[in-house]
């Protein structure tokens, strides 16, 4: 991104976040889960690191693309390819925590800010990967995308979380790592949005996110800088 990129210019009095990959490490998670899936069918090592490599690249989860993807590699028995299939849902969580900043910040900006959090994905999945992190009592809200009936990047599910923070979008902050989900999201509703880019990947679009940061406390360290 260019160094010229806009800042945040309001103080904000409600923060809402995405949580994968922002305040979770799914990314991890799903390579370790992969890891684990192909482990019986691809033993080398160095193959199953560049087939965990190419599903993450094909797909961010599920298991539609496995046969497709274990046939490049050689595993094209049916029993074999659903061995996998099954090892991978055997345990959806498997490897899923926190990111090391994000329990300390999610504490800290609880006594000045409304915090919410807003995520894609169906209820069964992401409330209780939130039960098993333990930090839903962190949150003034939770808005699942199941639950409301509007996915992310829908300007909607950003408007009820203003309704919930009884706040205007000026007012209020999103910070997510997706830019069509998140970035474009949150600012289609006049939210300010903040890419949290951990990976340190390259910007894409056109239009720029409103702050780019790499961590939590980076972040959290901008909003003490800013004005009313």
């Amino acid at each position: 991104m260019s160094a010229n990129r806009p800042r945040l210019r309001h103080r904000p009095k409600a923060l809402f976040f995405d949580l994968d990959n922002t305040i979770c490490d799914h990314r991890t998670s799903l390579q370790i889960r992969l890891n684990h899936a192909f482990e019986p069918v691809i033993p080398d090592p160095e193959q199953r690191a560049a087939a965990v490599e190419a599903s993450v690249a094909m797909a961010t989860d599920g298991t539609d693309h496995f046969p497709e993807l274990l046939g490049r590699f050689k595993v094209e028995r049916p029993e074999d390819i659903e061995h996998a299939i099954e090892r991978y849902g055997s345990d959806r969580y498997r490897g899923l925590e926190l990111f090391d900043d994000a329990l300390e910040v999610l504490q800290a900006v609880r006594d000045e800010f409304t915090v919410g959090m807003i995520t894609n994905g169906p209820t069964d999945i992401q409330q209780p990967k939130i039960d098993l992190l333990a930090i839903e009592h962190l949150f003034d809200f939770t808005l699942i995308s199941e639950s409301t009936g509007y996915w992310k990047p829908d300007p909607r599910i950003f408007e009820m979380a203003l309704d919930l923070a009884r706040v205007p979008a000026y007012l209020a902050v999103y910070i997510g790592d997706s830019p069509d989900h998140d970035v474009a999201g949150a600012q289609a509703a006049g939210i300010p949005a903040v890419w949290m880019n951990r990976t340190s990947l390259e910007w894409q679009s056109e239009r720029f996110p409103d702050l780019e940061v790499t961590d939590l406390r980076s972040f959290v360290e901008h909003l003490m800088e800013l004005g009313d």
